[in-house]
């Protein structure tokens, strides 16, 4: 397997993406280094029958191993424990962006692993993990409808810093976490002072820019690669007409049960009409009842949505 990269100055710092060198067996794997912060990261998928509730199978794993930073567990626990909420955390940042962004219907498993080889202390790995996991689904025959890539804004004097260090953080009135494609922003953490709204709608425009620019740099890598994807699955015949017949008949239903105040009194009624509309779609016992209620399933997400 060739190795392919790419590299590009991003806020002062050198961020280079490499794919074809490591995890040759994966379907798809990329290195990412941004200062001294190189993270790994490999996707795989396999053939898998969808369950009842069309919930589409992707896992993302994240690992800071103390290694990354020189260091080695001692004392009482000498070896890698549970993930730490700072590894959950950055899981969850990975998968929000990507998760919208594989086609309806595709029901493979996939599974995603980012491992931090290197931390710099400065750097944060978890934008790092993002922009590795995007590129290795990417390069590989999986039909992720990416990129997508992550930056962090902070502002200090009044200005806008892009992928601020840890150092800076400090010191920072913001700290906003953006992730998206070439179009638009899917994901938004923020944390700061109160500030004014046109200034927070100021640093996620300034944000989407640099991502335009990451997400340039995984096309041009993939271009390299040139994987071939597998196909995307076509649509149940029935979602479609479940999906008319639902907006047509049930949508006062749903809306007024969205209306309810209480959260678990709202929950309750939205079940209660989700249920009413799979009873008669999708009826216990019905000829291909599995396969009617996947199709339910996709239909009411987009419905209720």
């Amino acid at each position: 397997m060739a190795v392919y990269k790419v590299e590009k100055e991003i806020a002062g710092r050198m961020l280079s993406i490499e794919t074809g060198k490591y995890a040759k067996q994966a379907h798809g794997s990329a290195v990412v280094r941004y200062g001294d912060t190189m993270v790994i990261s490999t996707a795989c998928s396999a053939p898998s029958e969808p369950e009842e509730d069309a919930f589409f199978p992707l896992m993302v794993d994240y690992r800071e191993r103390t290694s990354a930073a020189g260091k080695f567990p001692g004392g009482f626990i000498k070896r890698e424990g549970r993930p730490t909420n700072k590894e959950i955390l950055t899981m969850r940042m990975i998968d929000r962006p990507i998760r919208p962004l594989f086609p309806k219907g595709y029901f493979d498993e996939v599974q995603v692993q980012a491992i931090v080889l290197s931390a710099d202390q400065q750097n944060d790995p978890d934008l790092v993990g993002v922009i590795a996991s995007s590129a290795a689904l990417s390069v590989s025959p999986i039909p992720f409808q990416g990129p997508i890539a992550a930056v962090r804004v902070g502002r200090l004097d009044g200005e806008y810093i892009l992928n601020p260090t840890n150092a800076q953080l400090e010191f920072s009135e913001m700290d906003l976490v953006l992730a998206g494609h070439k179009d638009a922003v899917n994901m938004i953490e923020f944390g700061g002072q109160e500030l004014p709204e046109e200034v927070v709608h100021g640093a996620i425009a300034f944000g989407h820019e640099a991502i335009k620019t990451i997400c340039q740099m995984i096309e041009d890598l993939a271009a390299q690669v040139n994987p071939t994807k597998q196909p995307i699955p076509e649509l149940p015949a029935e979602y479609h007409q479940f999906l008319k017949e639902l907006t047509s008949d049930f949508r006062d239903q749903l809306r007024t049960a969205k209306q309810t105040p209480m959260k678990q009194d709202r929950a309750a009624a939205v079940a209660q009409v989700k249920q009413a509309a799979l009873e008669r779609f999708a009826p216990a016992g019905s000829e291909n009842e599995k396969a009617l209620r996947i199709a339910f399933m996709m239909a009411f997400e987009d419905f209720e949505e």
